[in-house]
């Protein structure tokens, strides 16, 4: 797994560490790891990785009969997670279960419950959208592991790092949700005026967000966009390849590219239009993997290049941030400024 080869990069861990969820690209694994520093150094060491999507701390683990009797022996923890919690921070509870079928409870229902027994026990308020403190619950059929931390050490505010938006009425793609989950971790907003570049538009997905936005989209796709666009006047389609489109004496607050190619040539064009990237403006990429085994060999494989990916991207722009997402498949999403 290139999780586990990049914390053996990072050096943090005692590893292998146990595999709780082998899962797979989009629901992610669960690895838990033991390590020498607290939680938030951890977390701090940790801060550059591509691949670890979402980050809870263990203070207690225990054993679960495997009954309904373990959801009141998990919300007993309400007494010592309610001294510890900060009074007036916002909380919330995520619980995720392992095992499906294999346990007579769900995790809604812990939530619910851990959640008013920790409202009573200390002086905060849940806030399930924009919580300031987070107590992680994970339960597998024989033991449940339970933490106390800042959201913001866990990489992410959504329970397993799994970022859901509502499906609009006027959506186009799936793409849709990729840029709206890459501006949320990265902390980033598009611009609301000025010139946007798509390259490989179809079917506009990201086109659609740029002109809402209040961007002016150059779309370069030789494939149609979506019938939703059409008519619409901050939207010009030109259909040709990237290779033969020509910007002129143009400027771009925004350039963005989800073609699905190869990793290294899709970064040759990006630095093609380098120059073009306004000192304020932004960029934002997929990097598309190889469809890799989980061998070690093919793990440290796939991480050395990306990190040359990377290096590469970073010769035409500074890397604001790479991560893979929850609505990433085989790929990552690397967000991109102009260089100074």
């Amino acid at each position: 797994m290139v999780m586990l080869e990049e914390l053996r990069e990072f050096g943090v861990a005692n590893l292998p560490g146990i595999w709780l969820d082998t899962g797979d690209a989009v629901q992610g694994c669960i690895l838990l790891v033991e390590s020498n520093l607290d939680f938030e150094d951890f977390s701090e060491a940790i801060q550059n990785s591509i691949f670890i999507r979402h980050l809870a701390s263990v203070d207690y683990e225990d054993s679960l009969k495997g009954t309904e009797s373990d959801i009141e022996y998990i919300c007993a923890f309400a007494d010592v997670l309610g001294r510890r919690m900060e009074p007036g921070r916002s909380f919330s509870v995520q619980t995720r279960i392992l095992g499906t079928g294999k346990l007579p409870y769900r995790k809604v229902v812990i939530n619910e419950l851990l959640s008013q027994f920790l409202i009573v026990r200390s002086d905060s308020e849940m806030d399930c959208r924009n919580p300031e403190q987070v107590v992680s619950v994970l339960c597998t059929p024989k033991t449940t592991y339970i933490g106390l931390s800042e959201t913001s050490l866990n990489r992410s505010s959504w329970p397993g790092g799994k970022h859901r938006f509502k499906r609009e009425d006027d959506q186009i793609s799936r793409a849709e949700f990729k840029m709206l989950e890459a501006l949320s971790v990265f902390g980033l907003s598009l611009p609301s005026n000025g010139l946007a570049l798509d390259i490989g538009a179809s079917p506009g997905g990201w086109t659609r967000m740029l002109a809402e936005a209040g961007l002016t989209v150059d779309a370069v796709d030789p494939a149609e966009l979506d019938p939703k666009l059409r008519g619409n006047r901050r939207v010009r389609h030109l259909r040709k390849r990237i290779q033969e489109y020509q910007a002129g004496s143009k400027k771009f607050r925004a350039i963005v590219n989800d073609m699905k190619m190869d990793a290294r040539d899709s970064i040759e064009i990006m630095l093609r239009f380098a120059s073009r990237l306004e000192p304020v403006g932004l960029g934002l990429m997929t990097l598309k993997l190889p469809q890799a085994g989980r061998s070690p060999r093919e793990a440290r494989a796939t991480l050395g290049m990306v990190w040359d990916d990377l290096n590469r991207l970073s010769e035409g722009y500074e890397i604001v941030g790479a991560r893979q997402l929850y609505h990433n498949r085989s790929e990552v999403t690397v967000a991109l400024r102009a260089r100074g």
